[in-house]
């Protein structure tokens, strides 16, 4: 495990360019298998990690979870196993919910074991969920344009817009949701519905999340970061596209204010802190 900081031209040289935004604090060992989602539970004080092992929509029934301390040691490789190629993850009551293709899982994290799948026929692309202010899991599916709701033990469509293109990234922030559409993040209202561009990206956002204090972070897969302060400019903070290395659905730590980016094909987690 290597959790030891590097001099920083060794991390430019091998990930490409590292702005003078960022700093790293560590890397797991490259044994994860096609990274996808980062998740930090508060609870136990570690990590989740979604591994595809495979290709992004094939059923291989190859797919992961893993689990990692805070510092980047991989605690257990394999902690839940039998799934297809999961990628986002949101907690609610002890319950890990990870999307997995047409199906949204649901892990009991006590018992490291899956207790449920909600299956949707429509779907062919499930890719992050968020848990709403209301309790209200929502998942998009990035085939079809379409969020979906997990209601009366059904994945039922809670908005679809075909303007939107492929939609990804999504977090809930009070009474409204942000998604990352093919060109932007909208912002929508959970009672009503009703949306507006939030901020022109020029791409599809992967990981959105909340720095928690007022401004966010989006990542773009190819391998690019970036935050955002409303009614400022996005910064790019990472980009490792140079180097074919990709910059999935992040997570953050609160609490130390890390970024931890899944790169992908690298098979590694990265943490970041902005400087």
């Amino acid at each position: 495990m290597i959790t030891k900081q590097l001099p920083l031209l060794l991390f430019v040289f091998v990930f490409g360019t590292l702005s003078a935004q960022v700093s790293i604090n560590w890397q797991t060992e490259a044994i994860l298998d096609v990274p996808e989602s980062v998740k930090y539970y508060a609870e136990g004080n570690y990590l989740f990690v979604s591994n595809i092992s495979g290709k992004p929509a094939e059923k291989n029934g190859n797919g992961f979870i893993s689990k990692l301390s805070l510092k980047g040691e991989i605690m257990t490789l394999k902690w839940v196993e039998g799934l297809d190629a999961p990628k986002g993850m949101a907690i609610k009551d002890g319950i890990l919910y990870v999307t997995d293709i047409d199906d949204l899982v649901l892990i009991d994290i006590a018992k490291g074991k899956i207790i449920k799948r909600f299956h949707q026929d429509k779907a062919n692309f499930l890719n992050d969920v968020t848990i709403t202010h209301l309790g209200d899991v929502l998942v998009s599916d990035s085939g079809t344009s379409t969020v979906f709701i997990l209601k009366d033990n059904n994945l039922d469509v809670w908005l679809q817009n075909d303007e939107f293109g492929r939609v990804n990234g999504l977090f809930t922030e009070k009474d409204y949701i942000l998604l990352g559409t093919a060109t932007s993040i909208v912002k929508i209202d959970v009672a009503t519905k009703q949306y507006s561009v939030f901020l022109e990206t020029g791409g599809q956002p992967d990981g959105l999340l909340s720095d928690g204090e007022g401004g966010y972070y989006y990542s773009f897969w190819q391998g690019e970061l970036f935050h955002y302060t409303p009614g400022h400019a996005p910064v790019q903070l990472l980009n490792t596209s140079v180097k074919g290395v990709q910059t999935a659905d992040f997570g953050f730590n609160p609490h130390t204010k890390e970024i931890l980016v899944p790169n992908f094909f690298s098979n590694q987690v990265v943490s970041y802190t902005m400087n």
